[in-house]
């Protein structure tokens, strides 16, 4: 067999134990560095008969799976598989797998971060120190006040239990949100325009499908609290973005914490970096060492239980007919 890991741009698993499990079944290739262009990048995955990707920094569309007839498995490292034309994967009979939940205590301890870095205004102290200032802004804290948490999956509903711990009431909002799921992680169901009125800090955790493009709308955004802050650590899409950055520059909110953009990375002189109520990150919200070896550790496991004829955490079954 041949393995390929396309872009292992942290310099990960080199040398991993995960990795190295792989080695008795066939050759291992994995490139640190991002392909200067399609036709390298083509040629380095034209081997492989197992892809594993580090998220979704590879994409993977009909055209490039037309130019890999090799290929039998993309064992994605993530939750995420919109990066892949599942489409034309499952009629080439090319099985999708994932590794859900590997990044979650990630994700939630950046929300958590943003949130106060936002209402200590961190950022501004840290510069303003740097500077030689010794500055005297009033912060404040996330005891008392509200949480609005948009998608009670595996990150959301972890984010309610930590946000509960702070001493936060928590509201939520979920497509399939029960009564029953609300009650086992302590948070009150509202619609989501009610959530968006009510809440001091609203967190976006659903999943970035055609259902959930632009679901934080313009409407949305204006029924927010002007002392409210905003946190998006899912994916860019699932907000209006112009209506987010109007709101923000026009002081209808009190500040954002954004580690995700529509155009990334962001170009020099970006709009955002205008704005000194935010807080930006660059998409890290699932980069630590830990999720890194999580990652790799379930996506190896999911290649070895696929090589044995029973594979698992497949995205799709279909492939598998």
């Amino acid at each position: 067999m041949n393995f390929v890991i396309p872009d292992d741009y942290d310099k990960a698993y080199l040398g991993s134990p995960h990795v190295e499990r792989l080695a008795p079944h066939g050759k291992v290739q994995v490139y640190t560095d991002p392909s200067r262009d399609e036709s390298e990048l083509i040629e380095r995955l034209r081997p492989a008969e197992v892809v594993i990707p580090i998220r979704e920094r590879t994409p993977f569309t009909a055209e490039r799976l037309l130019m890999l007839p090799q290929l039998r498995l993309i064992s994605m490292t993530g939750t995420g598989v919109a990066s892949i034309d599942l489409k034309a994967a499952t009629t080439r009979r090319i099985v999708v797998t994932n590794t859900p939940a590997t990044s979650v205590p990630a994700v939630v301890e950046l929300t958590l971060g943003l949130m106060i870095a936002l209402c200590r205004r961190l950022p501004a102290i840290d510069r303003e120190i740097r500077d030689g200032q010794w500055p005297q802004h009033v912060g404040g804290e996330l005891s008392g006040k509200s949480l609005g948490i948009i998608g009670l999956g595996a990150i959301g509903s972890r984010v309610a239990e930590v946000a509960r711990a702070f001493g936060m009431e928590v509201f939520a909002w979920s497509p399939r949100l029960t009564a029953d799921r609300a009650r086992q992680h302590g948070v009150t169901p509202l619609p989501l325009a009610d959530l968006m009125a009510r809440a001091d800090f609203v967190s976006v955790h659903v999943r970035s499908l055609a259902a959930t493009k632009g679901l934080v709308s313009r409407d949305l955004i204006a029924r927010m609290k002007p002392t409210a802050f905003f946190i998006n650590t899912a994916r860019a899409a699932i907000v209006d973005e112009d209506a987010l950055w109007e709101a923000l520059s026009a002081g209808r909110l009190a500040g954002a914490g954004l580690d995700v953009f529509t155009q990334e990375p962001l170009p020099a002189n970006h709009r955002w970096a205008g704005l000194g109520n935010v807080v930006l990150t660059s998409h890290r919200g699932w980069v630590t060492r830990e999720t890194l070896d999580r990652f790799m550790g379930a996506a190896v496991e999911n290649t070895l239980a696929f090589l044995a004829g029973r594979p698992v955490n497949v995205v799709n079954p279909d492939a598998l007919a």
